[in-house]
């Protein structure tokens, strides 16, 4: 984890050591005066994301979506599924002049301690395992139309794909705006994945993948909107 930290450029290192602060700031604000004892029973999330992500000798910032569903098995243990998608266009070109675009996805299971001490706010921390993906995509050119109001979209075709174990280390804070809703201020997520391409001796535009090299370090950053369902536990005093 050290190594990783040393390989991460400045301006994430002062995220992270944000990210850091604020679960620390919220952690004194959540030492209470009488607990909240209510909670509820599951916890669904979605926000937007970036995620920092190893591509061969360089790093690229990806956008995209996550999204998570957490059942409380207890008022400080909660188990998640996690899934994110990203993307960002690639200097690979295609037979048909087109331009390769990189779509990455993560599908993460575990555990989550959370810290329920305040009304306000839930400042969380887990570890997560699964598998990572990245698909090189290719418009071939065709459009498919589909719905009403009609949306139509470029159909496309995978010129590689890439699998591997993933492992998520990392832990938030949603803000309580009200007894349905939070706000996610802020989750930071150091995703460590090893992936390994299906066609290796694919071309002609293997030459132009990135090189891959065991581990790659990953640094995801997400903030969104939790919805909480159900209530358990007694209410406070």
């Amino acid at each position: 984890m050290a190594a990783a930290y040393h390989l991460l450029p400045c301006r994430f290192k002062l995220l992270l050591l944000f990210v850091l602060g604020v679960l620390l700031f919220a952690l004194f604000l959540c030492v209470p005066k009488a607990q909240a004892q209510q909670y509820p029973v599951t916890e669904g999330y979605f926000g937007f994301t970036v995620l920092n992500n190893e591509y061969g000798t360089d790093r690229h910032n990806s956008p995209g979506a996550q999204l998570s569903f957490g059942y409380n098995v207890a008022r400080n243990l909660r188990l998640v599924a996690d899934f994110g998608a990203q993307s960002h266009q690639t200097d690979i070109f295609w037979t048909n002049g087109k331009q390769a675009k990189a779509n990455d996805y993560q599908l993460l299971f575990g555990p989550e301690l959370t810290i329920r001490n305040s009304a306000k706010a839930t400042p969380f921390v887990h570890g997560l395992v699964g598998v990572a993906f990245r698909h090189y995509a290719v418009p071939n050119g065709d459009w498919i139309c589909s719905g009403y109001p009609v949306y139509c979209y470029q159909d496309h075709f995978d010129l590689a794909r890439e699998t591997g174990f993933a492992s998520g280390v990392g832990g938030g804070l949603d803000w309580h705006a009200h007894p349905m809703i939070s706000v996610r201020l802020v989750q930071f997520d150091w995703i460590h994945s090893n992936l390994s391409r299906d066609n290796v001796d694919f071309s002609p535009a293997q030459g132009q993948l990135p090189i891959l090299k065991g581990w790659q370090n990953n640094y995801r950053f997400s903030c969104g909107v939790t919805f909480r369902f159900g209530q358990k536990g007694n209410p406070s005093r």
